[in-house]
């Protein structure tokens, strides 16, 4: 397992993970139970992580990216 992003909430973290599933990528969230009982240890650490299988990491980063690349230049539908 690869960690493909650490996040600061488990919620940005099963968002990532939920999109991802909905490509046909699993991904597992190590930290998930300590997160939802004491997230306060995260906020001095690197964050909630979200791994994937070495074998989908390349794919996932091309999801992540491609991802980004949407929200920073949304299609304008309006007009």
């Amino acid at each position: 397992m690869k960690t493909i992003a650490n996040f600061g909430t488990l919620m940005e973290a099963e968002l990532l993970k939920l999109k991802l599933a909905s490509c046909g990528i699993d991904a597992f969230i190590p930290d998930e139970l300590t997160a939802g009982v004491a997230p306060h240890i995260f906020a001095t650490r690197s964050g909630i992580r979200v791994q994937v299988a070495d074998t989908d990491f390349e794919n996932a980063q091309e999801l992540m990216a491609s991802a980004v690349m949407e929200s920073e230049n949304p299609d304008d539908q309006n007009e």
